[in-house]
This record gives structure tokens, sequence and C-alpha cells, in this order.
């Protein structure tokens, strides 16, 4: 958790197996969410690749190979210095190449993670799986909305596992806050509140390494589909904060929450979208996505969790209210509220409640099982000491469903409804209007009447 927050504040200083399509696009999907982590596992070696070699890729990777039997062959990046540090991290026997194609040529790689920007993930985890590799991809998943059914469909033909890196999804936190959720702990579910604040850097010129250019960095590459530009260090990296590479703050953040309020209460995705925001710190030229955004989301009622609105925002220029909305956020139920963290959930009842009847709901395991009773109204669950993290525990399931072929939680179309919102939500801000979606057929729709 600490490395994504360091992560997020330096790029803020700049700035499964599938039914068939027709199942899918209808969302009529049979495949539903597993329980997560395994008691056993196949210890096969699984051997992987990393193509993009920035924070969440460094960080992927050494995840990863904390989890039995993972090894790293290849890294590739377009970068020289990143390439000659990936040998220096992980040792020189590795292969290091700038162009991600050799990586796909390779026979000794099993599964790639792809932590390259927003606007590579979607072809280039095309590419791999029909490569015949599994792949892991940093969310969101697609740089378009257009880029989705491509992707389901390739990952469909492919018969490959295919993950979204939505890492806090999998956490012990998300697993009891879904336990409570479906158990009615909290009633019915009708506010979901996630934001995310950051102190605001120093405007002008950001860190840029001294040896960056075009000698050192394939610029060509790195554009790729999207619009043509001159060689601009900044844009390499401080990409996020452009939209020819990123998505924003809603797709760099709010997908996140998005993310773990679909697995919790088992939506698929919103029926109106609306997000307000802009630039109002960051006017240096160095960006040309918001610094501060509001999203509003409107779910309808499935499988009688109840119709709730997502309210979520961000705020760069904001260093007293350090909040963290994918490890902190709250869920609002007619009955109580669950505060959601990746270690710990704390449940508050509008009512006093029976310790016994929390205590009688099927065990997680780890700890958060026992709760500790603050008041007649209030309990804590909380992981052991010792406990790995939700980054562990995605890419453990990950693993695993490889191993033992089975099912994903975050699969590919699991992937593509999560990113969908967020999407929009930036796309409902450069329209200035809501945004209504059919999270079924993957599309816009009309206002309902």
């Amino acid at each position: 958790m600490t490395i994504r927050r360091n992560f997020i504040k330096q790029l803020i200083a700049g700035g499964i197996l599938l039914p068939s399509a027709p199942q899918i696009l209808l969302g009529k999907d049979t495949v539903t969410s597993p329980p997560l982590v395994s008691n056993k596992s196949d210890v096969k070696e699984i051997r992987i690749a990393l193509i993009g070699k920035g924070g969440m890729g460094t960080a992927d990777t050494n995840t990863a190979l904390s989890v039995e039997g993972v090894k790293l062959v290849a890294v590739c990046d377009l970068y020289d210095a990143r390439l000659e540090l990936a040998k220096k991290q992980w040792g020189d026997h590795i292969f290091v190449t700038k162009d991600y194609q050799d990586i796909l040529n390779r026979k000794d790689v099993d599964v790639v993670l792809i932590g390259t920007p927003d606007h590579w993930h979607q072809p280039i985890s095309i590419a791999a799986m029909k490569a015949g590799k599994h792949v892991y991809c940093e969310k969101p998943v697609i740089h378009k909305i257009s880029e989705g059914k491509a992707l389901i469909d390739a990952q469909r033909v492919s018969g490959t596992y295919f993950q979204a890196g939505s890492q806090g999804m999998a956490s012990l936190g998300n697993r009891k806050a879904r336990q409570l959720v479906q158990s009615g702990i909290i009633g019915k579910v009708n506010f979901i509140d996630g934001q995310f604040t950051a102190g605001p850097g120093e405007l002008g010129h950001y860190p840029i390494p001294e040896d960056a250019s075009e000698k050192t960095i394939w610029w060509k590459q790195f554009i790729g589909n999207a619009p043509k530009h001159d060689f601009d260090a900044q844009r390499f990296f401080y990409w996020r904060n452009w939209k020819d590479y990123g998505t924003g703050i809603a797709g760099d953040l709010f997908v996140h929450v998005l993310a773990s309020l679909h697995f919790i209460t088992d939506a698929i995705g919103p029926e109106k979208v609306y997000t307000t925001g802009d630039i109002r710190y960051y006017t240096d030229g160095y960006r040309d996505t918001p610094d501060i955004m509001l999203g509003y989301f409107d779910y309808p009622d499935r499988n009688n969790i109840g119709a709730f609105t997502v309210q979520l925002g961000a705020n760069y220029v904001d260093g007293v209210s350090k909040k963290w909305g994918s490890m902190d956020f709250r869920i609002v139920g007619s009955e109580g509220t669950l505060d959601v963290a990746w270690d710990k959930v704390t449940l508050k009842t509008a009512r006093p409640m029976d310790i016994q009847r929390l205590e009688a709901l099927n065990k997680i395991g780890q700890g958060i099982d026992t709760p500790v009773q603050n008041t007649d109204s209030e309990f804590v669950f909380t992981a052991a000491q010792g406990y790995k993290g939700g980054h562990y525990d995605h890419f453990y399931n990950f693993f695993t469903g490889i191993r033992n072929k089975t099912p994903l939680a975050a699969d590919v179309l699991f992937g593509v409804r999560s990113a969908a919102p967020a999407l929009l939500s930036y796309e409902s801000y450069m329209r200035g209007k809501a945004i209504y979606w059919d999270a079924e057929q993957l599309k816009e729709t009309k206002k309902k009447k």
C-alpha cells in the first residue's frame, strides 16, 4: 500500500475462461465470483515477463515473485535505464528488450504482466493472448470504451487467462465487506463514497532523468496509436497527465473503487454517470486532464442488494484530508455502514446488534472473522498480523486459477465492466453532461423515460 501511495504522489507531482460472446454481451455469464485464495495449489513453475517497468509494473513484478513457484524470465521497457535497472534488481540472467514482440515470441514465457501506459493495455493484451500467453493487465484494461469487445473476444478465442489489475478487490477487507453486504447485515445499499486527496506539488518542469532523449527512449513506439507528437520527456514519464495515453483521475483512481464495489455488490455497471471538475492548480501546461474531479454513478438494484449512488472524488490540491479511496471507502445501507480498508472493515449499525450474528457467518480466515466490539452497534474486523495484503492475494488468485484451471473473479469481462464507468466518467467531464449506460450490452443508451 505504501508503494502505491508514494508512486501516485510522484505522479501527482508531475501533474478464464468465459462463456460465448453473445452471453457475455447480454450479461448472462454463468461465472460468478469464486472463493478467493484457495487453500491448495499445484506449485508448478510459472514463468512471467514484465512489459512496462514503471512504478506499478515494478511493484506488480515484485509481488508476483513473492508467490511460490513464480520466476521472472524477461522484461520489456522503452527506456534503456529501466532495462539496466531490471538486471540489477532481478539478475543478469533475465532477457531484456524494448520490443514487446520479442517477449511474446519467447516459448519460456507463460504469463505477461502489462504495466504500460493505458493506451497500450488493450493492443498488447490482445497480441499476448493470440500468442498463447496468460495476461495480468493493469487497470483500466481499456483506454477507450470501443476497445472492450475486441479484448473480450480475444480472450474467448484464445482460452487464456486474463486478470484485471485492480488489486484491492481481492483484499480481506473487500471479501469481508462482500460477505456483510450479501448477508443483509447493513440492509439495502443506497450510497457508496470514496475520496482521493494529495497535497499540491511544485509547478513547472517536473523531474526528468538527465539521460532522457530519443537515443535512450523509443519514442515512436511509446506513441503507438496515439496522435503523433514530437519527443517530449514530460509526456513519457508523466503520461497519466495526458488524455492521449492515460485515462485521467477516473481511470487511474476511481476504477479501484468501482472494481471493489462491483465485487462486493455483484454489480455490473451504472445506468447513469455524471462527472464535473477541471484543472484548478496545475495550470502550467504539463497536463490536459483535471486535477480535481467529482464523479457520480447511479447503479440499479441487482440481485436485491439495493439501488445505490456512488460518489467518487479526487483532489490533487488537498494536503490535509489524507484520503485514499481504494483503501478507505464507505458503503451505506438502510441498516448500517461499512468503512472498508484492505485489511480492516468497520461496521456501524443503526440499532444494537448481537455479536453472535456476526460470528455465525462463514469463515474467511486470516483473522478477519473475529470482530472486536467497540459498542453495541460498532464492530471492527481486522486481518491478522502478517497479512500479506490485497496485492499479494490478487496475484495468488491469478496464478492459482492458471494452475488449477479455475475461474477468476477479476476476469476480462469484469475488467471491462469495471473500467467502463471510469472511462464514462472522464467522457462525461469532457462532454459536460450525463451519460446513460447499458452495462449488459456495454454501450451507451438513451435516458430512460
